[in-house]
């Protein structure tokens, strides 16, 4: 009896546990729960601010306000008073204007330095006029009737005055290349010839507008001189009294000395 007890017993084993291994499996297992990673917001690297515009500093204002460099103020003197007729100084006038008078510089004293060589008056007017041509031009209009800038004196006034001191300058100039003048080097020569080509033709074209007709014949004659002189000195290797001659000298420096007197008649009148 005791035998078929164990037996029934096994066997009662035997058939519970698949049954048990069934149900375990049967039941779902709790899948395990995973927090959301956070997403990272990649941002674009901000851009560098663009650099400031490089200001680049004047040459003729550094060499004026360097220490004991009299030369180079004395020339800016010069400068600021050729700048008269145009209502402003060499500091005052804007920066691109700025740039245009250190070329007339360069143009009619090339190898020159500001702070070396001495400019004359009469170079300083032509580096201005060169620069910003004709003072004239800073009107409101191109007729000689109205003021100019509030000034009392009309812009023809002015014009004549300004052709007055072109003349002297031509005068000048012309006979700084004579015979017993300073030897001075072909192409700044040249360039002073060219300058006065350029008054010349400017005296021309004011003529007529500002009524000076007193001068008219002689402006055209030493239009006409100048340029006549420019041509032989362009195909001479020469010196200018040498390549020009003693009677194309004296005719450009009577004729400048002739209309210097006629404009100053003519604005006094």
């Amino acid at each position: 009896m005791l035998r078929i007890a164990r037996l029934l017993t096994a066997a009662l084993t035997l058939a519970v546990l698949p049954a048990a291994g069934a149900a375990q499996s049967s039941t779902p297992t709790a899948a395990p729960i995973i927090a959301p990673q956070p997403v990272m917001e990649r941002r674009p690297a901000p851009s560098p601010a663009p650099a400031p515009a490089r200001v680049e500093p004047d040459p003729w204002l550094l060499s004026y306000a360097g220490l004991g460099n009299r030369t180079a103020r004395a020339n800016l003197s010069q400068i600021d008073r050729a700048l008269v007729p145009y209502g402003s100084s060499y500091t005052r006038l804007p920066a691109e204007d700025r740039v245009r008078v250190r070329q007339a510089f360069e143009g009619i004293l090339p190898r020159q330095s500001f702070s070396r060589y001495e400019v004359s008056e009469p170079q300083a007017r032509a580096i201005a006029y060169l620069a910003l041509g004709p003072w004239e031009r800073l009107g409101r209009s191109g007729d000689c009737d109205g003021p100019r800038r509030g000034i009392g004196r009309t812009r023809c006034g002015e014009a004549l005055d300004s052709m007055s001191r072109d003349a002297a300058w031509i005068h000048s100039t012309i006979l700084s290349m004579g015979r017993s003048a300073r030897r001075r080097p072909h192409t700044e020569e040249l360039n002073d010839l060219r300058a006065m080509t350029e008054h010349a033709r400017q005296m021309v074209v004011q003529n007529s507008g500002c009524g000076c007709h007193a001068a008219r014949e002689d402006a055209e004659a030493l239009f006409a001189a100048t340029r006549d002189a420019v041509d032989a000195y362009q195909r001479s290797s020469m010196p200018a009294w040498m390549s020009l001659g003693d009677a194309r000298i004296e005719r450009i420096a009577r004729l400048s000395d002739s209309l210097e007197r006629t404009y100053l008649r003519c604005l006094g009148s």
